[in-house]
């Protein structure tokens, strides 16, 4: 028997294409214009995409798609001293200490450094509320408490005041545990952005991944 669908599940499913074209524009406009504010717009597509409240219902959930398996690329080094598990560091035309670029790095951007081969495909609640993709002696984040707390907390919304200490830490002043320091002049210099930008373009990247798996 073919399935007709409803008004309601056809709007539905377009409102749904619309938010992955838009994820794309957004992601692309983030790795070729280098403007990673366009990660806030990023975090509250994400947010309408998959999340869901005792208030409103994720797109994924209306249209039944809430078993899909998310790829993890998450990504452990052994040389840092803390979990940066969705970004690298790139240190490009950095001379004892000056000039160049040294930044946080979405995996998934290949403009330096191929990606890491391999990743796993999780059950969406350990993907998005379980497993870490930030962690220091003193914090640690996983993917919803990044995204929810950008999409909110940024975007001028309320947000769990514990979640939004740990977000803070990483957002205004952790630097991943390391700085540059120019061998000769011993000038010191930080990384140019912080990580929490970068790592929600990657969780994009990841959604995408999964999305266009599962047939969406």
């Amino acid at each position: 028997m073919v399935k007709i669908m409803s008004n309601v599940e056809n709007s539905l499913e377009q409102k749904y294409d619309e938010y992955i074209q838009l994820l794309e524009i957004l992601c692309k406009c983030f790795d070729e214009n280098g403007k990673d504010v366009v990660a806030l717009s990023i975090s509250t597509a994400i947010r309408v995409l998959i999340h869901d409240t005792s208030q409103s219902v994720s797109l994924l959930s209306h249209l039944g798609k809430k078993d899909t398996r998310f790829l993890s690329t998450s990504n452990t080094n052994a040389r840092e001293c803390v979990h940066l598990g969705l970004v690298r560091r790139i240190n490009v035309g950095v001379h004892d200490g000056v000039g160049g670029e040294a930044k946080y790095w979405p995996l998934c951007d290949e403009t330096y450094f191929p990606s890491p081969v391999g990743g796993v495909m999780l059950d969406y609640d350990d993907w998005w509320e379980h497993e870490i993709v930030f962690q220091s002696n003193d914090s640690c984040l996983t993917r919803k408490d990044l995204v929810l707390t950008m999409a909110n907390k940024d975007g001028g919304a309320h947000f769990d005041k514990k979640i939004q200490k740990k977000y803070d830490n990483f957002r205004h002043s952790w630097s991943g545990g390391s700085t540059l320091v120019g061998t000769e002049s011993g000038t010191i210099r930080g990384y140019d952005n912080i990580p929490v930008r970068p790592a929600v373009r990657q969780i994009a990247h990841e959604i995408l991944c999964s999305l266009r798996t599962k047939g969406s």
